[in-house]
């Protein structure tokens, strides 16, 4: 065997072709098999044997092996930001610099850079998350599959589809760095773009208006109804109309100028000289032509989106409902069209701009849709399931800025000199997020107790985890944001008016969540809960608190509509509260009525559809035998029938004690279960308008 062995033949390798193809080759001289049937060279090359790798070299890298697998271990092992703060900085075979305050890792990426993760930074990444996940946690969904691309290279959400192969995710403080450079880069394009502005003056006209008129306008709508919704990104819009571009359209800013005529004192945006509720009609009658002529609602786009929400909006406040809710649901439909109910995630730095202006659009006409939801009865389009965006807004610019009640320098004597000029910060990003996750609860309650098949059972039962809910809202808003509930009315407390208007809603979704299982309605229970009254007359009178601020502060004749229907909800609550048999209730209650009723007129100015909540109101009243008389100075109150002082508790099944005549209190938590037998048929609080609609055409 040992001569055998050191006889051993050395093989013959194969040649260069068989080996390409791994296929066995037969060996032969000057060419194999295979090289002859195909034709081919045959030849063979003896490369050197691969040098082994030293001891030395195989112990480093059994070294760093060990290290990066305890990294890790580590790293899955923290539960919380400090425990992974401090896994990334333990250890000196870990980092390079264990005495510097950030642990930095390298990244496998193009440049071989390395970035750097601060404590303060984990933290503040977390909160955030939380604070997103707050309302509807929900799983996250990989939405890659339903994000196609057409022939034209368009992206499109049609369904699942592998058309569209989405990129490997980057490691998260990859995807963090990113998104902080993207940010500095949006705050620095909207400072940059505040200061172009001046050169709009230079136009001789915008959309056919003048340019006096239309850049009184624009201010206007920044001023007034931009911060409440956010649906106009004022970047995009002044690079349109500077440079060109889609959000520099005749339509949208026809649209703007529409909405924003009713806040302007111009005698020229009237047809008739001193008709408040036609101010803007020559707009809404050119954004008519060019829907027409452009054939805008079959060509989807941002800008069109924009525009039927903005119309949709104020034809609602202006009480043509009907064409309102049809432009909005053009505008909701467009957004699925678009694909912009699915985030679009890209690492293109020149997409950051379209990626949030469309963030802010979905969010916008998501809770315009909730809204107009409530206003007429009628079921909303974008579900919380189908709600797949990100809360987060990168271009943070307006968020600290100073708010000042817009000032017409051409027109300075018809302004109310009592309207204050303090600067108030207007929190725009963050207030806008709250109303938001507002709206994911308003989604809820509308599901759960204003939808046909609702029952008692299930409502009673979603009962206590919506009113959690908000409670949790209400305790989770930043320091900017809370309105301080003892001195609501004090000349110290300064707030914007679209953090005014976010309470406003919050207080009037309180009520709208315990009203129906008191209401004798298709919610009403034999024994209902005593706290839901005394929650809805306590959400009320902070509604009316709130609204005597906002009027203080910048008068109601630039308030939204919104507001119209908080103090209207709260107004419904007054005339209950009215039967209370004490004097001194009496005075109070009536005070308050008398108060909200006449801001109610004031608002219809510039919103011509709270006429109808007034006429519900006074509806109210005669029904309940309240009669108020509006002259100044004057109060006349009558009761038709003297309430019992004591009753039968149904709710408790014992004799109840007398009714608590504590004056200092907004109502006792008893009266409505003890003592209420009346209806509550004509006092709708989900689809008012639309129910004040049908009782025109009826009669």
């Amino acid at each position: 065997m040992s001569a055998q062995a050191g006889t051993r033949k050395t093989l013959i390798r194969s040649c260069e072709f068989c080996r390409s193809r791994k296929v066995r080759c037969d060996s032969q001289r000057p060419s194999c098999r295979t090289c002859f049937d195909h034709q081919k060279e045959c030849l063979y090359r003896i490369s050197l044997p691969k040098p082994r790798p030293t001891k030395a070299v195989v112990n480093a890298l059994r070294s760093e092996n060990k290290r990066l697998v305890c990294l890790i271990q580590r790293l899955k092992n923290a539960s919380t930001p400090e425990e992974l703060w401090v896994a990334l900085h333990s250890g000196k075979d870990e980092t390079s610099s264990t005495q510097q305050q950030g642990a930095t890792i390298p990244l496998a990426s193009s440049n071989a850079e390395s970035v750097t993760l601060n404590r303060e930074e984990i933290n503040e990444q977390t909160e955030e998350s939380e604070f997103v996940e707050l309302v509807s946690p929900q799983k996250t969904f990989d939405t890659s599959s339903y994000i196609s691309v057409d022939e034209s290279g368009n992206f499109n959400s049609f369904g699942p589809s592998s058309a569209w192969q989405m990129i490997t995710d980057a490691p998260a403080i990859v995807q963090k760095i990113a998104t902080e450079n993207t940010k500095n880069a949006l705050v620095a394009n909207a400072a940059l773009s505040r200061q172009s502005e001046y050169r709009l003056a230079t136009f001789g006209e915008l959309a056919g208006v003048p340019i006096d008129l239309a850049t009184h306008l624009l201010e206007l709508h920044w001023n007034r109804q931009h911060h409440t919704f956010l649906l106009t990104y004022r970047p995009a819009i002044i690079h349109g109309l500077l440079e060109g571009g889609e959000f520099g359209s005749s339509f949208l800013l026809n649209s703007i100028f529409a909405c924003a005529s009713k806040f302007s004192t111009r005698p020229e945006l009237r047809d008739t000289f001193g008709n408040a509720q036609e101010a803007g009609s020559k707009f809404f009658r050119r954004c008519d032509e060019l829907m027409s002529k452009e054939n805008l609602l079959l060509r989807p786009s941002l800008a069109s989106i924009v525009g039927l929400l903005l119309l949709g909006s104020t034809y609602v406040a202006r009480g043509v409902t009907t064409k309102g809710w049809l432009l909005t649901g053009y505008a909701l439909r467009m957004i699925y069209d678009l694909g912009l109910h699915i985030d679009r995630k890209s690492s293109d730095e020149d997409n950051a701009i379209e990626e949030e202006v469309r963030r802010r659009i979905f969010w916008g006409a998501f809770i315009c849709d909730k809204l107009q939801s409530l206003y007429l009865g009628r079921p909303f389009a974008i579900k919380l399931r189908d709600a797949h965006v990100s809360l987060e807004l990168k271009d943070i610019m307006e968020e600290n800025e100073l708010w000042t009640p817009y000032q017409d320098l051409a027109n300075q004597t018809m302004n109310d000199k009592n309207v204050s000029r303090s600067k108030f910060p207007i929190y725009s990003v963050s207030c806008f997020q709250r109303f938001c996750l507002l709206s994911k609860i308003m989604t809820r309650i509308i599901d759960e107790f204003y939808v046909v098949g609702a029952t008692v059972e299930s409502a009673q039962s979603s009962l206590r985890s919506i009113d959690n809910l908000l409670q949790q809202w209400e305790q989770n808003l930043p320091e900017g944001l809370r309105i301080d509930a003892t001195s609501h009315c004090g000349p110290a407390v300064s707030h914007a008016p679209n953090v005014l208007c976010l309470h406003v809603i919050y207080h009037a979704l309180r009520i709208l969540l315990h009203r129906p299982l008191v209401a004798d309605g298709h919610l009403r229970s034999a024994s209902p809960l005593a706290v839901s009254w005394k929650r809805c007359s306590e959400a009320a009178e902070k509604i009316t608190q709130i609204v005597a601020l906002y009027r203080q502060l910048y008068t109601l004749r630039g308030a939204p509509y919104l507001i119209s229907y908080g103090l209207y909800v709260a107004c419904t609550i007054h005339v209950r509260n009215m039967g209370v048999n004490t004097s001194e209730m009496i005075d109070k209650n009536s005070s308050t009525l008398e108060r909200s009723v006449r801001w109610l007129e004031e608002l219809a100015v510039p919103n011509p559809a709270v006429a109808k909540t007034v006429s519900i109101i006074k509806k109210l009243m005669s029904a309940r035998g309240v009669s108020l008389d509006l002259s100044p100075g004057t109060v006349r109150i009558a009761v038709q029938e003297e309430l019992a002082n004591t009753e039968e508790d149904h709710g408790r099944g014992t004799d109840s004690a007398p009714l608590a005549r504590d004056t200092g209190s907004l109502m006792d938590p008893y009266f409505f279960t003890n003592e209420w037998d009346e209806s509550f048929s004509g006092d709708l609080l989900y689809g008012f308008l639309e129910q004040e609609s049908l009782e025109g055409i009826i009669s």
